[in-house]
Protein backbone atom coordinates (compact mmCIF):
# COMPACT_ATOMS: atom_id res chain seq x y z
CA UNK A 1 0.00 0.00 0.00
CA UNK A 2 3.03 2.31 0.31
CA UNK A 3 2.75 5.12 -2.24
CA UNK A 4 -0.90 4.42 -3.01
CA UNK A 5 -3.23 7.38 -3.51
CA UNK A 6 -5.68 7.81 -0.63
CA UNK A 7 -8.71 10.04 -1.13
CA UNK A 8 -10.22 12.17 1.62
CA UNK A 9 -13.23 9.86 1.73
CA UNK A 10 -10.95 6.82 2.16
CA UNK A 11 -9.02 8.53 4.96
CA UNK A 12 -12.18 9.67 6.75
CA UNK A 13 -13.62 6.15 6.56
CA UNK A 14 -10.41 4.68 7.96
CA UNK A 15 -10.10 7.19 10.82
CA UNK A 16 -13.71 6.78 11.93
CA UNK A 17 -14.07 3.01 11.54
CA UNK A 18 -10.64 1.42 11.98
CA UNK A 19 -10.20 -1.04 14.82
CA UNK A 20 -9.03 0.62 18.03
CA UNK A 21 -5.74 -1.31 17.94
CA UNK A 22 -5.04 -0.80 14.21
CA UNK A 23 -1.28 0.01 14.04
CA UNK A 24 -1.69 2.98 11.68
CA UNK A 25 -4.34 4.53 13.93
CA UNK A 26 -2.08 3.93 16.95
CA UNK A 27 0.78 5.73 15.20
CA UNK A 28 -1.54 8.62 14.37
CA UNK A 29 -2.60 8.91 18.01
CA UNK A 30 1.03 8.94 19.19
CA UNK A 31 2.06 11.54 16.58
CA UNK A 32 -0.86 13.87 17.35
CA UNK A 33 -0.26 13.52 21.09
CA UNK A 34 3.41 14.50 20.66
CA UNK A 35 2.51 17.55 18.58
CA UNK A 36 -0.28 18.47 21.02
CA UNK A 37 2.28 18.44 23.86
CA UNK A 38 5.22 20.31 22.29
CA UNK A 39 6.23 23.44 24.17
CA UNK A 40 6.86 25.24 20.89
CA UNK A 41 4.97 24.55 17.68
CA UNK A 42 4.86 26.97 14.76
CA UNK A 43 1.98 27.11 12.32
CA UNK A 44 2.36 27.92 8.63
CA UNK A 45 2.43 31.63 9.47
CA UNK A 46 5.01 31.02 12.26
CA UNK A 47 2.33 31.81 14.84
CA UNK A 48 2.75 29.97 18.15
CA UNK A 49 -0.08 28.12 19.85
CA UNK A 50 -0.49 26.86 23.42
CA UNK A 51 -0.01 23.15 24.01
CA UNK A 52 -3.06 20.92 24.65
CA UNK A 53 -5.54 23.30 22.98
CA UNK A 54 -7.89 23.20 20.00
CA UNK A 55 -5.87 26.07 18.50
CA UNK A 56 -2.75 23.87 18.58
CA UNK A 57 -4.61 20.99 16.96
CA UNK A 58 -5.95 23.30 14.23
CA UNK A 59 -2.39 24.47 13.53
CA UNK A 60 -1.29 20.82 13.23
CA UNK A 61 -4.05 20.06 10.73
CA UNK A 62 -3.07 23.13 8.72
CA UNK A 63 0.61 22.10 8.64
CA UNK A 64 -0.44 18.62 7.51
CA UNK A 65 -2.62 20.08 4.76
CA UNK A 66 -5.75 18.25 5.87
CA UNK A 67 -9.14 19.26 4.56
CA UNK A 68 -11.74 20.48 7.08
CA UNK A 69 -13.66 17.20 6.68
CA UNK A 70 -10.60 15.03 7.41
CA UNK A 71 -9.63 17.28 10.33
CA UNK A 72 -13.10 16.86 11.85
CA UNK A 73 -12.79 13.08 11.54
CA UNK A 74 -9.44 13.08 13.34
CA UNK A 75 -10.80 15.30 16.12
CA UNK A 76 -13.86 13.07 16.51
CA UNK A 77 -11.76 9.90 16.82
CA UNK A 78 -8.60 11.32 18.45
CA UNK A 79 -9.38 14.17 20.85
CA UNK A 80 -6.86 16.77 21.94
CA UNK A 81 -4.32 15.10 24.20
CA UNK A 82 -4.64 16.39 27.76
CA UNK A 83 -1.70 17.17 30.02
CA UNK A 84 -0.88 14.04 32.08
CA UNK A 85 0.88 15.54 35.09
CA UNK A 86 1.00 18.49 37.45
CA UNK A 87 4.45 19.93 38.11
CA UNK A 88 5.92 22.21 40.76
CA UNK A 89 9.33 23.24 39.51
CA UNK A 90 12.14 25.75 39.74
CA UNK A 91 12.98 27.61 36.57
CA UNK A 92 15.17 25.30 34.51
CA UNK A 93 17.11 25.39 31.25
CA UNK A 94 15.20 23.33 28.65
CA UNK A 95 17.57 21.16 26.64
CA UNK A 96 16.11 17.72 25.98
CA UNK A 97 13.81 18.35 23.01
CA UNK A 98 16.54 20.18 21.09
CA UNK A 99 19.11 17.46 21.87
CA UNK A 100 16.65 14.71 20.94
CA UNK A 101 16.54 16.06 17.39
CA UNK A 102 20.34 15.89 17.11
CA UNK A 103 20.86 12.26 18.17
CA UNK A 104 19.47 8.80 17.78
CA UNK A 105 16.93 7.75 20.39
CA UNK A 106 17.28 3.98 20.01
CA UNK A 107 16.60 2.97 23.60
CA UNK A 108 13.50 5.14 23.94
CA UNK A 109 12.19 4.20 20.48
CA UNK A 110 12.63 0.48 21.16
CA UNK A 111 11.08 0.79 24.62
CA UNK A 112 8.10 2.60 23.10
CA UNK A 113 7.83 -0.09 20.42
CA UNK A 114 8.02 -2.85 23.04
CA UNK A 115 5.17 -1.34 25.05
CA UNK A 116 3.08 -0.99 21.90
CA UNK A 117 3.82 -4.27 20.08
CA UNK A 118 4.62 -6.73 22.88
CA UNK A 119 2.73 -5.45 25.90
CA UNK A 120 -0.16 -4.07 23.87
CA UNK A 121 -0.26 -0.62 25.44
CA UNK A 122 -2.82 1.73 23.86
CA UNK A 123 -1.58 4.86 22.11
CA UNK A 124 -2.98 7.12 24.84
CA UNK A 125 -0.86 5.42 27.51
CA UNK A 126 2.30 5.53 25.39
CA UNK A 127 1.77 9.22 24.60
CA UNK A 128 1.19 9.96 28.27
CA UNK A 129 4.41 8.14 29.19
CA UNK A 130 6.36 9.99 26.50
CA UNK A 131 5.22 13.36 27.78
CA UNK A 132 5.72 12.70 31.50
CA UNK A 133 9.17 11.16 31.03
CA UNK A 134 10.18 14.16 28.97
CA UNK A 135 8.96 16.45 31.76
CA UNK A 136 11.31 14.62 34.13
CA UNK A 137 14.37 14.34 31.88
CA UNK A 138 14.28 17.95 30.71
CA UNK A 139 14.48 19.14 34.34
CA UNK A 140 17.71 17.23 34.88
CA UNK A 141 21.09 18.70 33.99
CA UNK A 142 22.20 18.35 30.37
CA UNK A 143 24.83 15.56 30.29
CA UNK A 144 27.24 17.63 28.15
CA UNK A 145 26.88 20.73 30.31
CA UNK A 146 30.40 22.14 30.97
CA UNK A 147 29.82 22.94 34.65
CA UNK A 148 28.64 20.33 37.16
CA UNK A 149 25.07 20.74 38.42
CA UNK A 150 23.07 18.33 40.56
CA UNK A 151 19.29 18.13 40.41
CA UNK A 152 16.95 16.55 42.95
CA UNK A 153 13.34 15.85 42.10
CA UNK A 154 10.36 13.70 43.08
CA UNK A 155 7.76 11.93 40.92
CA UNK A 156 4.51 11.07 42.71
CA UNK A 157 2.21 8.46 41.21
CA UNK A 158 -0.74 6.35 42.29
CA UNK A 159 -0.13 2.96 43.91
CA UNK A 160 0.64 0.35 41.22
CA UNK A 161 0.01 2.91 38.49
CA UNK A 162 3.07 2.52 36.28
CA UNK A 163 5.86 4.27 38.18
CA UNK A 164 8.30 1.54 37.09
CA UNK A 165 7.33 2.10 33.46
CA UNK A 166 7.87 5.81 33.98
CA UNK A 167 11.36 5.56 35.43
CA UNK A 168 12.33 2.92 32.85
CA UNK A 169 11.33 5.47 30.21
CA UNK A 170 13.36 8.17 31.96
CA UNK A 171 16.39 5.84 32.02
CA UNK A 172 15.92 5.02 28.31
CA UNK A 173 15.83 8.70 27.38
CA UNK A 174 18.70 9.38 29.78
CA UNK A 175 21.00 6.80 28.15
CA UNK A 176 20.12 8.13 24.69
CA UNK A 177 20.93 11.65 25.91
CA UNK A 178 24.30 10.76 27.47
CA UNK A 179 23.89 9.56 31.06
CA UNK A 180 26.46 6.83 31.48
CA UNK A 181 25.97 5.46 35.00
CA UNK A 182 22.42 4.58 36.04
CA UNK A 183 21.84 3.55 39.65
CA UNK A 184 18.35 2.26 40.46
CA UNK A 185 17.65 1.89 44.18
CA UNK A 186 14.89 -0.69 44.33
CA UNK A 187 13.23 -1.82 47.55
CA UNK A 188 14.80 -3.30 50.64
CA UNK A 189 14.41 -7.03 49.91
CA UNK A 190 15.95 -9.09 47.13
CA UNK A 191 12.72 -10.21 45.45
CA UNK A 192 11.76 -6.60 44.72
CA UNK A 193 15.25 -5.76 43.46
CA UNK A 194 15.31 -8.85 41.21
CA UNK A 195 11.82 -8.01 39.93
CA UNK A 196 12.95 -4.52 38.90
CA UNK A 197 16.17 -5.90 37.36
CA UNK A 198 14.22 -8.39 35.24
CA UNK A 199 11.73 -5.74 34.13
CA UNK A 200 14.49 -3.38 33.01
CA UNK A 201 16.46 -6.19 31.36
CA UNK A 202 13.37 -7.34 29.46
CA UNK A 203 12.04 -3.96 28.36
CA UNK A 204 15.14 -1.75 28.10
CA UNK A 205 18.54 -3.45 28.32
CA UNK A 206 17.66 -6.07 25.73
CA UNK A 207 18.91 -9.43 24.52
CA UNK A 208 22.11 -8.19 22.89
CA UNK A 209 23.31 -6.31 25.97
CA UNK A 210 22.39 -9.19 28.30
CA UNK A 211 24.39 -11.66 26.19
CA UNK A 212 27.23 -9.14 25.75
CA UNK A 213 28.51 -10.91 22.65
CA UNK A 214 28.30 -14.42 24.11
CA UNK A 215 26.82 -17.34 22.22
CA UNK A 216 23.48 -18.31 23.85
CA UNK A 217 23.79 -21.85 22.47
CA UNK A 218 27.07 -22.43 24.31
CA UNK A 219 26.34 -24.67 27.34
CA UNK A 220 28.86 -22.73 29.44
CA UNK A 221 27.08 -19.47 28.63
CA UNK A 222 23.66 -21.01 29.27
CA UNK A 223 24.80 -22.13 32.71
CA UNK A 224 25.60 -18.54 33.70
CA UNK A 225 22.71 -16.85 31.89
CA UNK A 226 20.09 -15.24 34.15
CA UNK A 227 17.10 -16.17 32.12
CA UNK A 228 17.65 -19.58 30.51
CA UNK A 229 14.56 -20.92 32.34
CA UNK A 230 12.52 -17.74 32.02
CA UNK A 231 9.34 -18.30 30.00
CA UNK A 232 9.43 -14.77 28.57
CA UNK A 233 13.05 -15.22 27.47
CA UNK A 234 12.27 -18.57 25.83
CA UNK A 235 9.25 -16.99 24.10
CA UNK A 236 11.55 -14.22 22.78
CA UNK A 237 9.61 -11.50 24.56
CA UNK A 238 12.74 -9.64 25.72
CA UNK A 239 13.36 -6.50 23.65
CA UNK A 240 15.89 -6.73 20.82
CA UNK A 241 17.80 -3.73 19.47
CA UNK A 242 19.30 -5.44 16.43
CA UNK A 243 21.45 -3.44 14.03
CA UNK A 244 20.48 -0.17 15.76
CA UNK A 245 23.32 -0.80 18.23
CA UNK A 246 25.76 -0.27 15.35
CA UNK A 247 24.52 3.24 14.60
CA UNK A 248 26.87 6.17 15.39
CA UNK A 249 26.37 7.52 18.91
CA UNK A 250 24.43 4.46 20.14
CA UNK A 251 26.18 2.90 23.12
CA UNK A 252 25.94 -0.56 24.60
CA UNK A 253 24.59 -1.12 28.11
CA UNK A 254 26.60 -3.18 30.59
CA UNK A 255 24.74 -4.61 33.57
CA UNK A 256 26.62 -4.10 36.82
CA UNK A 257 24.03 -6.26 38.61
CA UNK A 258 22.04 -9.26 37.40
CA UNK A 259 18.69 -10.89 38.03
CA UNK A 260 20.36 -13.35 40.36
CA UNK A 261 22.75 -11.00 42.07
CA UNK A 262 22.78 -7.62 43.78
CA UNK A 263 25.94 -5.50 43.55
CA UNK A 264 29.16 -7.41 44.23
CA UNK A 265 32.70 -6.07 44.31
CA UNK A 266 34.78 -8.96 43.04
CA UNK A 267 35.35 -10.20 40.46
CA UNK A 268 32.48 -8.53 38.59
CA UNK A 269 33.08 -4.90 39.50
CA UNK A 270 36.76 -5.01 38.51
CA UNK A 271 35.78 -5.47 34.90
CA UNK A 272 32.98 -2.92 35.05
CA UNK A 273 32.79 0.83 35.51
CA UNK A 274 35.59 1.62 33.05
CA UNK A 275 34.92 4.78 31.08
CA UNK A 276 37.00 5.05 27.92
CA UNK A 277 37.84 8.41 26.36
CA UNK A 278 38.16 8.70 22.59
CA UNK A 279 39.85 12.07 23.01
CA UNK A 280 41.87 12.21 26.22
CA UNK A 281 42.36 15.95 25.82
CA UNK A 282 38.66 16.57 26.38
CA UNK A 283 36.40 15.99 29.42
CA UNK A 284 34.60 12.66 29.71
CA UNK A 285 31.23 14.37 29.23
CA UNK A 286 32.32 16.05 26.00
CA UNK A 287 30.25 14.76 23.07
CA UNK A 288 33.32 13.24 21.42
CA UNK A 289 33.87 11.01 24.47
CA UNK A 290 30.38 10.59 25.87
CA UNK A 291 28.85 9.01 22.79
CA UNK A 292 31.70 6.53 22.43
CA UNK A 293 31.59 5.36 26.05
CA UNK A 294 29.28 2.57 27.21
CA UNK A 295 26.52 2.99 29.77
CA UNK A 296 26.30 1.00 33.01
CA UNK A 297 23.11 0.05 34.84
CA UNK A 298 23.08 -1.10 38.47
CA UNK A 299 19.84 -2.16 40.16
CA UNK A 300 20.64 -2.20 43.87
CA UNK A 301 18.44 -2.79 46.88
CA UNK A 302 18.56 -0.28 49.72
CA UNK A 303 20.85 -2.40 51.84
CA UNK A 304 23.89 -0.94 53.56
CA UNK A 305 26.22 -3.79 52.51
CA UNK A 306 25.34 -3.45 48.81
CA UNK A 307 25.61 0.33 48.84
CA UNK A 308 28.96 0.25 50.64
CA UNK A 309 30.37 -2.11 48.00
CA UNK A 310 29.26 0.29 45.27
CA UNK A 311 30.81 3.25 47.09
CA UNK A 312 34.10 1.37 47.51
CA UNK A 313 34.23 0.79 43.76
CA UNK A 314 33.28 4.38 42.94
CA UNK A 315 35.95 6.01 45.09
CA UNK A 316 38.94 5.04 42.86
CA UNK A 317 37.07 6.60 39.91
CA UNK A 318 36.95 10.05 41.50
CA UNK A 319 38.52 11.83 38.51
CA UNK A 320 36.09 10.23 36.06
CA UNK A 321 33.11 10.83 38.35
CA UNK A 322 33.80 14.56 38.35
CA UNK A 323 32.91 14.54 34.65
CA UNK A 324 30.47 11.61 34.49
CA UNK A 325 26.73 12.17 33.99
CA UNK A 326 25.05 9.94 36.59
CA UNK A 327 21.35 9.25 37.10
CA UNK A 328 20.04 7.89 40.41
CA UNK A 329 16.48 6.55 40.45
CA UNK A 330 15.14 5.94 43.96
CA UNK A 331 12.12 3.65 43.74
CA UNK A 332 9.81 3.95 46.78
CA UNK A 333 11.93 6.86 47.90
CA UNK A 334 9.97 7.27 51.14
CA UNK A 335 11.21 3.84 52.26
CA UNK A 336 14.63 3.72 53.99
CA UNK A 337 16.03 6.67 52.00
CA UNK A 338 14.76 9.46 54.26
CA UNK A 339 16.83 10.49 57.28
CA UNK A 340 14.58 9.80 60.27
CA UNK A 341 16.95 10.89 63.02
CA UNK A 342 15.54 13.33 65.57
CA UNK A 343 15.92 16.93 64.29
CA UNK A 344 16.04 18.16 67.88
CA UNK A 345 19.36 16.37 68.23
CA UNK A 346 21.10 17.09 64.94
CA UNK A 347 20.18 20.76 64.84
CA UNK A 348 22.58 21.28 67.74
CA UNK A 349 25.50 20.40 65.47
CA UNK A 350 26.27 21.12 61.82
CA UNK A 351 24.27 19.48 59.07
CA UNK A 352 27.51 18.22 57.56
CA UNK A 353 28.56 16.31 60.66
CA UNK A 354 25.25 15.07 61.93
CA UNK A 355 24.68 11.33 62.28
CA UNK A 356 22.24 10.22 59.60
CA UNK A 357 20.32 6.98 59.25
CA UNK A 358 22.43 4.38 57.43
CA UNK A 359 20.77 4.28 54.01
CA UNK A 360 20.32 8.04 53.86
CA UNK A 361 23.99 8.51 54.75
CA UNK A 362 25.12 6.12 52.00
CA UNK A 363 22.91 7.70 49.32
CA UNK A 364 24.17 11.17 50.19
CA UNK A 365 27.74 9.82 50.06
CA UNK A 366 27.12 8.60 46.50
CA UNK A 367 25.84 12.06 45.61
CA UNK A 368 29.01 13.59 47.04
CA UNK A 369 31.17 11.24 45.00
CA UNK A 370 29.23 12.07 41.82
CA UNK A 371 28.96 15.87 41.45
CA UNK A 372 27.01 15.47 38.20
CA UNK A 373 24.50 13.01 39.70
CA UNK A 374 20.79 13.62 39.11
CA UNK A 375 18.54 12.21 41.84
CA UNK A 376 14.89 11.37 41.08
CA UNK A 377 12.71 9.77 43.74
CA UNK A 378 9.53 7.85 42.91
CA UNK A 379 6.76 7.22 45.42
CA UNK A 380 3.01 7.00 45.91
CA UNK A 381 3.30 8.35 49.47
CA UNK A 382 5.43 11.51 49.40
CA UNK A 383 4.75 12.76 52.92
CA UNK A 384 8.17 11.84 54.33
CA UNK A 385 10.03 13.23 51.31
CA UNK A 386 8.54 16.71 51.46
CA UNK A 387 9.39 17.00 55.18
CA UNK A 388 13.10 16.54 54.53
CA UNK A 389 15.04 19.61 55.70
CA UNK A 390 15.10 21.88 52.61
CA UNK A 391 18.09 23.82 53.98
CA UNK A 392 20.32 20.73 54.06
CA UNK A 393 21.83 20.67 50.56
CA UNK A 394 23.38 17.24 51.18
CA UNK A 395 20.01 15.62 51.89
CA UNK A 396 17.38 14.36 49.45
CA UNK A 397 14.79 17.14 49.56
CA UNK A 398 13.27 17.47 46.04
CA UNK A 399 14.43 21.06 45.73
CA UNK A 400 14.19 21.28 41.93
CA UNK A 401 10.85 19.75 41.05
CA UNK A 402 7.89 17.65 42.18
CA UNK A 403 5.88 16.05 39.40
CA UNK A 404 2.51 14.47 40.16
CA UNK A 405 1.37 11.89 37.63
CA UNK A 406 -2.33 11.86 36.80
CA UNK A 407 -4.40 8.69 36.99
CA UNK A 408 -3.45 6.55 33.99
CA UNK A 409 -6.17 5.18 31.68
CA UNK A 410 -7.70 1.97 33.01
CA UNK A 411 -6.28 2.47 36.52
CA UNK A 412 -7.98 0.48 39.30
CA UNK A 413 -7.80 2.42 42.54
CA UNK A 414 -9.83 3.41 45.57
CA UNK A 415 -12.73 4.92 43.66
CA UNK A 416 -13.13 1.76 41.57
CA UNK A 417 -13.76 -0.26 44.74
CA UNK A 418 -15.43 2.30 47.03
CA UNK A 419 -18.31 4.74 46.56
CA UNK A 420 -16.17 7.87 46.78
CA UNK A 421 -18.31 10.99 46.84
CA UNK A 422 -21.53 9.14 45.95
CA UNK A 423 -24.90 9.97 47.49
CA UNK A 424 -27.83 7.61 47.45
CA UNK A 425 -30.67 10.11 47.88
CA UNK A 426 -32.03 9.58 44.36
CA UNK A 427 -30.45 6.27 43.35
CA UNK A 428 -30.92 2.74 44.58
CA UNK A 429 -27.79 1.13 45.98
CA UNK A 430 -27.27 -2.18 44.17
CA UNK A 431 -24.30 -4.25 43.00
CA UNK A 432 -24.74 -2.53 39.63
CA UNK A 433 -24.49 1.00 41.04
CA UNK A 434 -22.36 0.57 44.16
CA UNK A 435 -18.69 -0.39 43.89
CA UNK A 436 -18.64 -1.29 47.57
CA UNK A 437 -21.60 -3.68 47.31
CA UNK A 438 -20.01 -5.29 44.27
CA UNK A 439 -16.41 -5.58 45.45
CA UNK A 440 -16.03 -5.07 49.23
CA UNK A 441 -16.92 -7.61 51.90
CA UNK A 442 -16.66 -6.30 55.48
CA UNK A 443 -14.46 -8.21 57.93
CA UNK A 444 -15.41 -8.03 61.61
CA UNK A 445 -13.80 -11.16 63.01
CA UNK A 446 -10.78 -10.58 65.23
CA UNK A 447 -8.08 -12.89 66.59
CA UNK A 448 -8.66 -11.73 70.18
CA UNK A 449 -12.33 -10.74 70.42
CA UNK A 450 -13.96 -12.97 67.79
CA UNK A 451 -11.58 -15.79 66.74
CA UNK A 452 -14.35 -18.06 65.39
CA UNK A 453 -15.74 -15.23 63.26
CA UNK A 454 -12.25 -14.56 61.91
CA UNK A 455 -11.77 -18.21 60.91
CA UNK A 456 -15.16 -18.21 59.18
CA UNK A 457 -14.18 -15.09 57.22
CA UNK A 458 -10.84 -16.65 56.27
CA UNK A 459 -12.69 -19.70 54.92
CA UNK A 460 -15.01 -17.53 52.85
CA UNK A 461 -12.08 -15.51 51.53
CA UNK A 462 -10.27 -18.69 50.48
CA UNK A 463 -13.47 -20.00 48.90
CA UNK A 464 -13.80 -16.76 46.93
CA UNK A 465 -10.18 -17.07 45.81
CA UNK A 466 -10.75 -20.60 44.52
CA UNK A 467 -14.00 -19.61 42.79
CA UNK A 468 -12.44 -16.58 41.11
CA UNK A 469 -9.60 -18.81 39.91
CA UNK A 470 -12.13 -21.24 38.45
CA UNK A 471 -13.96 -18.39 36.70
CA UNK A 472 -10.66 -17.26 35.16
CA UNK A 473 -10.10 -20.80 33.86
CA UNK A 474 -13.65 -20.86 32.48
CA UNK A 475 -13.18 -17.53 30.69
CA UNK A 476 -9.86 -18.62 29.21
CA UNK A 477 -11.62 -21.68 27.78
CA UNK A 478 -14.58 -19.71 26.38
CA UNK A 479 -12.98 -16.46 25.15
CA UNK A 480 -9.69 -14.73 24.30
CA UNK A 481 -9.11 -13.77 27.95
CA UNK A 482 -5.70 -14.71 29.38
CA UNK A 483 -4.75 -14.45 33.05
CA UNK A 484 -1.09 -14.64 34.07
CA UNK A 485 -1.50 -14.38 37.84
CA UNK A 486 -3.85 -15.48 40.58
CA UNK A 487 -2.61 -14.24 43.94
CA UNK A 488 -4.30 -13.56 47.27
CA UNK A 489 -2.83 -11.17 49.82
CA UNK A 490 -3.58 -11.57 53.52
CA UNK A 491 -2.28 -8.71 55.63
CA UNK A 492 -3.39 -8.34 59.24
CA UNK A 493 -0.32 -6.85 60.90
CA UNK A 494 3.05 -5.18 60.26
CA UNK A 495 4.75 -7.46 62.82
CA UNK A 496 6.72 -10.41 61.45
CA UNK A 497 5.74 -12.63 64.39
CA UNK A 498 2.08 -12.05 63.55
CA UNK A 499 2.73 -13.08 59.92
CA UNK A 500 3.79 -16.54 61.09
CA UNK A 501 0.62 -16.85 63.22
CA UNK A 502 -1.57 -15.78 60.29
CA UNK A 503 0.16 -18.26 57.96
CA UNK A 504 -0.48 -21.06 60.50
CA UNK A 505 -4.19 -20.21 60.64
CA UNK A 506 -4.50 -19.97 56.85
CA UNK A 507 -2.78 -23.34 56.38
CA UNK A 508 -5.10 -24.85 58.97
CA UNK A 509 -8.24 -23.51 57.26
CA UNK A 510 -6.94 -24.54 53.84
CA UNK A 511 -6.16 -28.09 54.93
CA UNK A 512 -9.69 -28.57 56.26
CA UNK A 513 -11.51 -26.89 53.36
CA UNK A 514 -12.24 -30.12 51.40
CA UNK A 515 -12.89 -28.17 48.19
CA UNK A 516 -13.47 -31.27 46.06
CA UNK A 517 -15.77 -33.02 48.56
CA UNK A 518 -19.56 -32.79 48.66
CA UNK A 519 -19.24 -30.52 51.70
CA UNK A 520 -16.75 -28.21 50.02
CA UNK A 521 -18.59 -28.03 46.70
CA UNK A 522 -21.88 -27.28 48.51
CA UNK A 523 -20.18 -24.39 50.28
CA UNK A 524 -18.66 -23.08 47.02
CA UNK A 525 -21.97 -23.42 45.18
CA UNK A 526 -23.81 -21.32 47.79
CA UNK A 527 -21.15 -18.57 47.68
CA UNK A 528 -21.21 -18.64 43.88
CA UNK A 529 -25.00 -18.30 43.61
CA UNK A 530 -25.46 -15.79 46.45
CA UNK A 531 -22.47 -13.52 45.79
CA UNK A 532 -20.67 -14.11 42.49
CA UNK A 533 -23.64 -14.50 40.13
CA UNK A 534 -25.42 -11.20 41.00
CA UNK A 535 -22.18 -9.24 40.61
CA UNK A 536 -21.20 -10.93 37.34
CA UNK A 537 -24.66 -10.42 35.85
CA UNK A 538 -24.42 -6.71 36.67
CA UNK A 539 -20.79 -6.09 35.78
CA UNK A 540 -19.33 -8.80 33.52
CA UNK A 541 -19.36 -6.36 30.57
CA UNK A 542 -19.57 -9.11 27.98
CA UNK A 543 -17.16 -11.55 29.64
CA UNK A 544 -18.40 -15.17 29.61
CA UNK A 545 -20.49 -16.25 32.63
CA UNK A 546 -21.10 -19.94 33.45
CA UNK A 547 -24.75 -20.85 32.98
CA UNK A 548 -24.71 -22.72 36.29
CA UNK A 549 -22.41 -23.89 39.05
CA UNK A 550 -22.39 -27.32 37.39
CA UNK A 551 -20.85 -25.75 34.28
CA UNK A 552 -18.18 -24.07 36.43
CA UNK A 553 -17.40 -27.16 38.53
CA UNK A 554 -14.80 -28.76 36.19
CA UNK A 555 -12.73 -25.57 36.28
CA UNK A 556 -12.53 -25.64 40.09
CA UNK A 557 -10.32 -28.69 39.84
CA UNK A 558 -8.15 -26.98 37.18
CA UNK A 559 -7.71 -23.92 39.41
CA UNK A 560 -6.88 -26.02 42.47
CA UNK A 561 -4.29 -27.97 40.47
CA UNK A 562 -2.35 -24.78 39.73
CA UNK A 563 -2.86 -23.31 43.20
CA UNK A 564 -1.45 -26.45 44.84
CA UNK A 565 1.30 -27.03 42.26
CA UNK A 566 3.81 -27.09 45.13
CA UNK A 567 1.44 -28.62 47.70
CA UNK A 568 1.36 -25.87 50.33
CA UNK A 569 0.13 -22.66 48.66
CA UNK A 570 0.96 -20.34 51.59
CA UNK A 571 4.01 -18.07 51.45
CA UNK A 572 5.30 -15.53 53.95
CA UNK A 573 7.14 -12.73 52.17
CA UNK A 574 8.55 -10.18 54.57
CA UNK A 575 12.34 -10.59 54.41
CA UNK A 576 15.12 -12.04 52.26
CA UNK A 577 15.56 -14.84 54.79
CA UNK A 578 11.94 -15.95 54.43
CA UNK A 579 12.15 -15.72 50.63
CA UNK A 580 15.29 -17.85 50.44
CA UNK A 581 13.68 -20.50 52.64
CA UNK A 582 10.69 -20.70 50.29
CA UNK A 583 12.31 -19.95 46.93
CA UNK A 584 10.92 -23.00 45.16
CA UNK A 585 7.35 -22.22 46.15
CA UNK A 586 7.82 -18.57 45.31
CA UNK A 587 7.84 -19.40 41.62
CA UNK A 588 4.17 -20.46 41.75
CA UNK A 589 3.16 -17.47 43.91
CA UNK A 590 -0.40 -18.31 44.97
CA UNK A 591 -0.77 -16.74 48.44
CA UNK A 592 1.48 -14.16 50.02
CA UNK A 593 1.20 -12.84 53.53
CA UNK A 594 3.39 -9.98 54.64
CA UNK A 595 3.79 -6.25 54.73
CA UNK A 596 6.13 -6.12 51.77
CA UNK A 597 3.61 -6.99 49.08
Amino acid sequence: MAGAVVTDDDLIDFVLHADENEPALTQARIALAKWDSLTEYLGLDDATTEAHTQERRAAIYTRLGLSPEVARAFTERIGVFEKQSTTISKVFEPWYLAERKLRTSVYWDNYEGYLRDVKGWPASSISSLDETTTEVIERLSRPTRPEAKQTKGLVVGYVQSGKTANFTGVVAKGIDAGYRLIIVLSGTIEILRAQTQRRMDMELVGVENILAGQDPTDPAVLKELDYQQDEEWKAERFVKHGDALNLPGVVEIARVTSHRSDYKRLPQAMTKLKFARKNKQKPLNDEENLFHSGAYVAVIKKNSASLRKLIQDLKPLKNDLAELPVMIIDDESDQASVDTTNPAKWKKGSKENRKRTRINHLITEILELCPRAQYVGYTATPFANVFVDPDDERDLFPADFVLSLHRPPGYMGVQEFHDVGKRWDDEEKTVATSNELAHIRPLVGDMETDPLGRIKELQEALDAWVLSGAIKKYREAHSDFLYRHHTMLIHESVKKADHADTAYDVRSVWSKAKFNSTEGLTRLAKLYRDDFVPVMEARAAGAPIPASFEELKPYIGAALAEITIDDDPVLIVNSDKEIEAQQKKLDSKPIRSGESL
